[in-house]
């Protein structure tokens, strides 16, 4: 149960400090989205492919694949529904301030931060040798969701500062925001005690679903951070030192 506390912890207040950034400094601090984006961009990516990946499918489990997909396609449909706040579209929303609340953007990025964090459930059980490195995936993407909801909780407050909401509902949503990923970190734990038999079968879903979401997510924003399809050299050397300490983080 500390596990639970401490990752529901800190994913909350990477919410609150990222919005609150905004909310009480105003929008300027978003002109330094850019290389955080694509910093976590990288790390997730790096993530991705350097522990999920191989993890999973060294599971045998004959329908990851179709997971993998269906996450993908769930954060195709999610993005079309948040019009891609998720990686720094905040442009897009800027210069017409809304009349009313985009309610159907806020609740994508909601059930976003929900799934994503639903596999940390499974990190914080031991459940013997067998599932150690299932715990050193819940480290790495605990960073990797801190990294990538940090600036995601920026942009979400810059949104709702071109609102008409008064300002303690401005932080109000931002809560709610914040308490989406600790919402799923206590459901997929209270799945797991129901279903202690099922964890292996809940894991592979659930990571596989992960994995589509952030190969999306991670692919988008390594190819939006480019000038014409052409990275810069700062550019290019965040991506590196952002995969460079993706593998850093994997505990081998």
């Amino acid at each position: 149960m500390n596990g639970i506390l401490l990752n529901s912890l800190i994913l909350f207040s990477t919410a609150l400090v990222g919005g609150g950034i905004i909310l009480l400094w105003g929008k300027k601090w978003l002109n330094h989205l850019g290389l955080m984006l694509t910093f976590g961009g990288a790390y997730l990516m790096g993530l991705v492919f350097l522990h999920l990946v191989p993890e999973l499918f060294s599971t045998n489990a004959v329908n990851a694949g179709w997971f993998v997909l269906a996450g993908f396609m769930l954060q195709v449909l999610l993005e079309y529904m948040s019009q891609g706040l998720e990686h720094g579209h905040f442009h897009e929303h800027e210069g017409h301030a809304h009349k009313s609340f985009p309610i159907m953007i806020f609740v994508s990025l909601c059930l976003h931060a929900f799934i994503e964090a639903m596999p940390l459930a499974g990190g914080v059980h031991d459940h013997g040798h067998a599932h150690q490195h299932v715990h050193l995936a819940s480290q790495s993407l605990l960073i990797g969701l801190v990294i990538h909801k940090f600036p995601v909780a920026m942009v979400l407050a810059g949104m709702l500062m071109g609102s008409n909401l008064k300002q303690t509902l401005q932080w109000l949503f931002v809560a709610i925001f914040g308490l989406m990923p600790v919402l799923g970190i206590v459901i997929g734990d209270s799945i797991i005690h129901a279903f202690p038999e099922g964890i292996d079968q809940f894991m592979t879903a659930m990571s596989g679903i992960l994995i589509g979401i952030l190969l999306h997510i991670s692919t988008t924003i390594l190819f939006e951070s480019s000038d014409g399809h052409r990275f810069n050299f700062v550019k290019l050397m965040v991506v590196v030192v952002g995969i460079a300490i993706a593998a850093l983080t994997l505990g081998h």
